[in-house]
């Protein structure tokens, strides 16, 4: 981790810099400079500290971003390192020892998690596990045990919340389709066999993929000799074919677009009237996942390869292709405000991008310890939620000020002069961290 922090402070630091300030005086550049080294050294002796040295790396990580907020130089030079110090720090103060969980982390399943899925309703989110549990979280009180929704025997691959959240609909490996009607109570725990009809409804035929339709509770699926199959309560019909293998699909609200993304690495399309077409994007690599932006402007498009291409539906362009990762990208999803772009990989991070400044490097998540199989923003945009392989669900605050606020709540006092000295600099002034 030490090695990957030193790597990235060089690509940051020494690559933006003689851009960034060229413009300013001798002066500004050199205080700019000096400060904005200070604070990426503090970032770096904060990752350094023993983990129990909680309190002291928590001042130390703290002290760190309050330079970072102070320094009035381009902020691109050192947010990334001054995140990791203040995520690294939150980890080891409130520590629940007992259970061994971090702050940022919630257990509910028992195997790797594939899916998670926001609806509408604020701080609510659903989950689906290898484990054959489908499960609903509250933000709000992450730490609560989750509502089993379902359990049983099968394998997920996917999960999607109608547009009035009043149904899940589970995408299994072998056995077609679950529908969860989340308009009754479910009591805990909750097996297969004690929910009560219509709680469960099946569609058994085995499906490559599904979805549901945008402002209807009817949904799209993929079987596996190739059907479009539109389905509901009312409607049971074949809206047109494909002979490809199908790993993700999506369908645009506004222009009722079905999007499919294949093994082959194409984009393949049909329109509202069901005309067929083809994405033309650069190289072809297996495309993992899908999503429309909130605004209905963009598609991702998530591929084996470990980029994610960002395509103007408007206009019909290539925006651009975000590289960074080291292995396929498994999921992504836009923020509520159209600006940032959350990605999940099998090299076991999960990155936010800003989709309009190439410049601004990614904020790196990277506390799972397998595969990051999917990856949601809550509804403010705020909190990133990725699940993994290694069977956690981990919540990631976008916010540095609510880390940096976080951490005074666990510590009681300030740095020794002694211990500014060797963390922060002996000719730099002593100050309060939580001021």
């Amino acid at each position: 981790m030490t090695g990957r922090l030193l790597t990235l402070f060089g690509i940051v630091f020494f690559g933006h810099l003689s851009a960034i300030y060229a413009q300013d005086s001798p002066e500004k550049q050199i205080a700019t400079l000096k400060r904005s080294e200070l604070v990426q050294s503090i970032s770096l002796r904060s990752k350094l500290i023993p983990n129990y040295f909680a309190e002291i790396k928590a001042l130390t990580a703290r002290q760190a971003y309050n330079f970072w907020v102070e320094n009035t130089g381009d902020k691109l030079v050192s947010h990334l390192n001054v995140y990791a110090a203040l995520h690294d720090a939150n980890k080891y103060v409130g520590f629940d020892s007992v259970r061994n969980v971090y702050y940022n982390q919630i257990r509910g399943h028992g195997d790797l998690v594939v899916s998670v899925k926001f609806g509408k309703k604020k701080d609510i989110f659903y989950s689906a596990g290898s484990d054959g549990r489908l499960l609903q979280w509250n933000l709000a009180a992450p730490n609560d045990p989750p509502k089993v929704l379902y359990q049983g025997p099968e394998l997920f691959r996917s999960i999607d919340v109608s547009f009035d959240d009043n149904w899940l609909l589970a995408v299994t490996k072998e056995s077609g389709v679950i529908l969860i009607n989340l308009m009754q109570e479910i009591t805990e725990p909750t097996i297969l066999d004690e929910l009560p009809e219509p709680v469960i409804s099946r569609d058994t035929e085995p499906v490559q993929t599904a979805t549901f339709m945008p402002n209807s509770s009817e949904y799209l699926s993929i079987t596996r000799s190739g059907e479009l199959r539109l389905r509901g309560f009312k409607i049971d019909t074949v809206k047109a074919y494909t002979n490809k293998q199908v790993r993700t699909m999506t369908v645009s609200e506004q222009s009722r677009k079905v999007f499919a993304g294949t093994d082959q690495g194409v984009v393949q399309m049909w329109d509202a009237n069901m005309q067929e077409s083809y994405l033309v994007i650069p190289e072809l690599y297996r495309i993992n996942s899908l999503a429309i932006s909130p605004n209905k402007k963009m598609l991702a498009i998530g591929r084996e390869k470990g980029d994610a291409i960002i395509w103007d539906l408007e206009n019909e362009k290539l925006i651009r292709t975000i590289s960074g990762h080291q292995s396929a990208i498994m999921d992504l999803d836009f923020s509520p405000n159209n600006e940032l772009l959350l990605t999940a990989s099998r090299d076991g991070t999960s990155r936010v991008f800003e989709i309009n400044n190439p410049r601004k490097l990614p904020m790196v998540f990277d506390d799972h310890n397998d595969w990051v199989m999917t990856a949601a923003f809550d509804h403010s945009g705020t909190r990133a939620i990725t699940g993994s392989k290694d069977g956690l669900i981990r919540i990631w605050e976008l916010d540095m000020g609510v880390l940096a606020e976080r951490l005074c709540k666990y510590v009681s006092r300030e740095m020794t002069q002694e211990e500014w000295t060797d963390y922060v600099g002996a000719e730099v002034p002593i100050q309060s961290a939580c001021k």
